[in-house]
């Protein structure tokens, strides 16, 4: 079994089951890799069982790879139809290569942060989001700046849920 990639293929279960699945391929003590695989709806949780794994129980894994690609699947009532696929390989990074890892989790850290979306805030969705806009408030930033008596009175809401969604811009900010 020495350096032997297991793969583990990525469906429709819940990603810690998949998390369950990586952790149990890496036990192996010649695993050096394990190879992710989804397509579709799938690849969210490919990714986050990747990163759930990666952050919380082997920290030592590092992504090797990612390979996205489409593949054309044929449908029962003829014809053919494209699906977006990735693979995300998996690597144990040895202990003499931990400094080396921290060094580019540094370099990593110096890279700002995408800004937060509106949606991000608890209780504004895709739509309370498009609303905003049309109000003028287009960023987090731009809410956590808001008048809440104001935009309460565009968006037709009370002012005391936009006094919380105002308070909560301010803390993802703080962040």
């Amino acid at each position: 079994m020495s350096g032997i990639s297991n793969v583990v293929y990525i469906g429709r279960k819940p990603p810690m089951r998949y998390v369950t699945a990586i952790i149990t391929s890496f036990a192996g003590s010649d695993v050096k890799e394990v190879t992710l695989k989804a397509r579709g709806q799938s690849i969210t949780t490919a990714i986050d069982a990747a990163e759930i794994t990666r952050h919380r129980f082997l920290k030592e894994l590092t992504v090797a790879n990612i390979t996205i690609g489409t593949e054309e699947i044929e449908q029962e009532e003829g014809g053919t139809r494209n699906v977006s696929t990735i693979e995300i390989t998996l690597t144990r990074v040895p202990p003499a290569k931990k400094e080396v890892r921290e060094e580019s989790e540094k370099t990593e850290s110096a890279i700002p942060k995408q800004p937060a979306e509106l949606t991000s805030i608890e209780g504004i969705g895709a739509s309370r989001a498009e609303k905003l806009k049309s109000c003028g408030v287009n960023s987090v930033p731009d809410l956590a700046n808001s008048d809440p008596k104001e935009l309460s009175e565009k968006l037709q809401i009370s002012e005391k849920r936009v006094s919380k969604w105002i308070d909560e811009a301010k803390k993802v900010l703080k962040q």
